[in-house]
């Protein structure tokens, strides 16, 4: 059965209704949508009745969802579940809980969320250490798409002596965020994010869900993502997955061309699709087509055919 989903992002900066993107995706010829971050609390009413008239259903909502008409730039990371800072941490599990909120009033299986961003430092002889930002894919694009396998191992030291407190800060929001999610039947999936400072990475989700063993926390696979962080150094995809496979809720699906030009059409850039067959085709997963907004409708039918045989669908 085809259960492929268009995320509501492709859609970004195109100043269009819910019913007119609810349109294009029916002629996509995808009966389903994730919601995403973008979409503003005035919209969800006419969300509600753009999916009943094109017959579509929602699997999954991109934390934070839906965003207040009071928020100029609305993000992913407008908050953070990980913030080490209890106020900032407070509002972000509002929001949390506001997404849940939508989630169930969709009917959707899944919250896909961004944990937030380590803040990295790097030592400094006689003077402690200094704040740093990873330097993976400058060296990835000098080194002529090549990764520098020590800058990685040493980056990696550095963010685990960091990570220590995004990991406890996590933990409180979990602590009030589980249960709620577990009373909905909603998961709480953390998306693998680009760059070394994205949290959680997989060990430390790995960590937490031991911590929280609850059969609503788990992982969302971000394709282009994966490559990314692959290619520069930062987590092979086959760790990625040996750690994560089994708790994962679903995919974001999109390519990567050049050296880390991601969010591309399925099939127009260089992700090995058949290494990810275990994951992708396993049944349950929620499969969410993720391109750019400048990726043609041309290109996304293209793409989306690619995705139907590679997953045997006609």
């Amino acid at each position: 059965m085809d259960d492929l989903a268009l995320s509501t992002s492709y859609f970004a900066g195109r100043r269009l209704t819910p019913a007119a993107m609810a349109a294009a995706v029916r002629a996509f010829g995808l009966a389903r949508v994730e919601l995403g971050y973008l979409t503003r609390e005035t919209e969800v009413d006419a969300w509600e009745d753009a999916c009943a008239a094109e017959g579509l259903t929602v699997g999954s909502v991109h934390a934070f969802c839906p965003a207040s008409v009071a928020d100029p730039f609305p993000g992913p990371e407008t908050f953070s579940l990980a913030e080490p800072d209890g106020a900032r941490r407070a509002a972000a599990v509002r929001a949390a809980l506001a997404t849940l909120d939508c989630a169930v009033r969709f009917g959707a299986r899944a919250v896909v969320m961004h944990g937030g961003r380590v803040a990295l430092r790097r030592p400094r002889l006689l003077l402690g250490s200094v704040p740093y930002r990873s330097r993976l894919s400058e060296a990835f694009a000098a080194r002529g798409g090549r990764p520098d396998h020590d800058l990685a191992g040493q980056e990696r030291a550095w963010r685990e002596e960091a990570a220590g407190a995004w990991v406890d800060a996590l933990s409180f929001s979990l602590d009030a965020l589980l249960p709620r999610f577990e009373a909905a039947g909603v998961a709480l999936a953390f998306e693998n994010l680009p760059g070394l400072e994205a949290f959680p990475d997989p060990a430390e989700l790995d960590f937490l869900r031991r911590r929280f063993p609850s059969p609503c926390l788990g992982a969302w696979y971000d394709v282009g993502h994966g490559e990314r962080k692959a290619r520069v150094g930062d987590w092979p995809q086959a760790e990625t997955l040996a750690l994560l496979g089994g708790c994962t809720f679903g995919a974001h699906l999109h390519d990567v061309a050049g050296l880390e030009e991601d969010h591309r059409a399925p099939g127009e850039g260089g992700v090995d699709w058949e290494a990810l067959r275990p994951l992708l085709a396993r049944p349950g997963l929620l499969r969410v087509l993720e391109p750019a907004p400048d990726v043609s409708a041309e290109a996304l039918r293209r793409g989306i055919a690619f995705l139907r045989a590679f997953f045997g669908e006609t």
